[in-house]
């Protein structure tokens, strides 16, 4: 069963949300060993979240859902908001290694982005950075930073329209998803189970080998058109 979280005291960020137009081309390349070792860019706490399958990913919602709510009803301010989102999780999963719960695989990002986070994932896409948005530390409003092919953009890009939230390509080749609370986060992952036979139908997989002629050359920030390019060159010396 779906549950909807009242909006109540769950923070609102003061951000202009707009899905831009995306360049397929411009997407950055995620290479398997960067995915399966340290992660992509300077993230120290980066998990490897794929394999995600979208019965989990429903959990994830639900249960998610449930303590936001929870978190919602005890607070009465942004600040009493975290504070509660803190006890709640505590009281949940008392145990740092509990394997019992929906949210047993996600504890160590913030409550608020992991229905987000799964529902990426289980896409197929590579997320690497994730905050629900903290006063003190961390990323001023809610964001998602994760890496993605043309295949699966559009689908993105409808579900992130769907859902409220934003959608930009950073500098580096990046997605961006942002919002200005994160129920819209929570939404986003609706958006996305909704298409996910057309994501289990995609026949791509966002992570690449290196090409072995270009190793040297291609270390990060490599866009999806170089890339391709740089294949199509390797297939015709090889011929």
């Amino acid at each position: 069963m779906a549950h909807e979280v009242v909006r109540s005291m769950v923070p609102e960020f003061d951000l202009e949300i707009e899905v831009a137009p995306i360049d397929p081309d411009l997407l950055r390349v995620i290479w398997i060993d960067e995915v399966s070792s340290d992660g992509v860019g300077d993230n120290q706490l980066y998990e490897d979240f794929s394999g995600v399958g979208w019965k989990e990913v429903q959990d994830v919602i639900d249960e998610e859902s449930v303590l936001l709510q929870e978190a919602s009803e005890r607070s009465a301010n942004i600040d009493e908001f975290d504070q509660a989102i803190d006890e709640i999780l505590g009281e949940r999963y008392p145990d740092d290694d509990a394997t019992d719960g929906a949210l047993s695989d996600f504890l160590d990002l913030d409550l608020g982005v992991m229905s987000a986070v799964a529902a990426l994932s289980a896409s197929g896409s590579i997320s690497t950075t994730s905050c629900r948005g903290h006063r003190a530390n961390g990323e001023a409003a809610p964001l998602v930073r994760f890496a993605t092919d043309g295949a699966r953009l559009a689908h993105i890009l409808a579900a992130a329209s769907g859902s409220g939230c934003g959608l930009l390509l950073d500098d580096d080749g990046m997605l961006q998803l942002y919002a200005k609370n994160i129920l819209s986060f929570v939404a986003f992952a609706r958006e996305l189970v909704k298409a996910r036979s057309t994501f289990d139908a995609t026949g791509t997989v966002v992570t690449c080998r290196r090409p072995r002629r270009y190793v040297q050359d291609f270390t990060t920030a490599v866009r999806r058109k170089d890339y391709l390019a740089a294949l199509n060159e390797s297939d015709s010396a090889r011929d």
